[in-house]
């Protein structure tokens, strides 16, 4: 988790780029070959193309990068490549990486998904699904502190789909809470915060106010923010003492900015879109 937090100091930045690459909604000038030639083998390198144009013209507004991992999977094994190719010059860059992976299984399994994506693949961090308990956490946290690369992992707390709050609210003490106790158990302290971060969505504030009080010195990753409608007032419930312990993921406002000017260079509305939110973050006194 340090190399997010120096990264955000450095840059004054709580801004994380989401690369959730969709084809069909990528600029025509990118896909106009592919679609002539009517070959899908090209298709990686396509990705491979908007994931870096997007990475060096946001990299000057971001603290760092989270790849979801399902839509590079979902081109095959040359997906998985790009996958390890963006991670690896995302770091080049100075841009620390998120896996966003979700994974949640136990013993041997989780041990193989950790050492794909935090020591193959090279992520510094991993989101991790927290249903198996403690077991299903604690490889990925052991296989970053093997590492000793400031990495850590995000476990899904209070997440920011409309649907969670049926399963994560339903119960007494809500799931959420009891997430957010296993975060906080499995933690190391490190700087100023612990190597156990927690996934809490802007678009559930109050929830989000009471897992600060649970976590006060846990990094939240807060998805919602853009497309999915949380503004950057929602993220001040999330903040610590501080004003800081919170970056925020934007991924389909950021990567698909040129769908609002059909003209514009994709890579230019994505930089101007990082920016705004960047400065809008900062606003509202976000920042480590």
């Amino acid at each position: 988790m340090e190399a997010i937090v120096e990264s955000a100091r450095r840059k004054g930045s709580v801004l994380v780029v989401g690369l959730d690459p969709d084809l069909s909604r990528f600029p025509t000038e990118l896909l106009r070959s592919p679609r002539e030639s009517g070959e899908e083998s090209v298709l990686p390198g396509v990705v491979r193309e908007f994931c870096l144009g997007i990475l060096e013209a946001t990299a000057p507004f971001a603290a760092a990068v989270k790849l979801q991992s399902a839509c590079f999977e979902l081109l095959g094994a040359e997906g998985v490549g790009v996958y390890s190719d963006v991670i690896r010059e995302a770091e080049r860059a100075g841009l620390p990486t998120i896996a966003d992976v979700k994974r949640g299984d136990i013993d041997a399994s989780a041990s193989a998904y950790a050492g794909a994506h935090l020591s193959r693949f090279g992520a510094r961090c991993v989101t991790v699904n927290p249903y198996m308990g403690a077991d299903a956490v604690k490889p990925f946290l052991d296989e970053a502190r093997r590492l000793e690369r400031g990495g850590g992992t995000f476990t899904l707390v209070a997440t920011s789909n409309p649907s969670s709050v049926a399963f994560q609210e339903a119960t007494a003490p809500p799931m959420y809470e009891v997430a957010a106790r296993l975060v906080a158990d499995l933690g190391q302290k490190s700087g100023d915060y612990t190597d156990s971060g927690a996934v809490v969505g802007v678009t559930r504030p109050a929830v989000g106010a009471r897992v600060r009080e649970l976590l006060p010195e846990a990094v939240f990753l807060a998805p919602g923010f853009g497309a999915q409608g949380g503004g950057a007032a929602a993220v001040r419930p999330l903040l610590d003492r501080r004003g800081g312990g919170v970056i925020v993921n934007s991924s389909r406002a950021i990567l698909y900015a040129h769908e609002g000017d059909p003209g514009a260079d994709y890579r230019e509305a994505a930089a101007s879109a990082a920016k705004r939110s960047r400065d809008e973050l900062r606003e509202i006194g976000a920042g480590f």
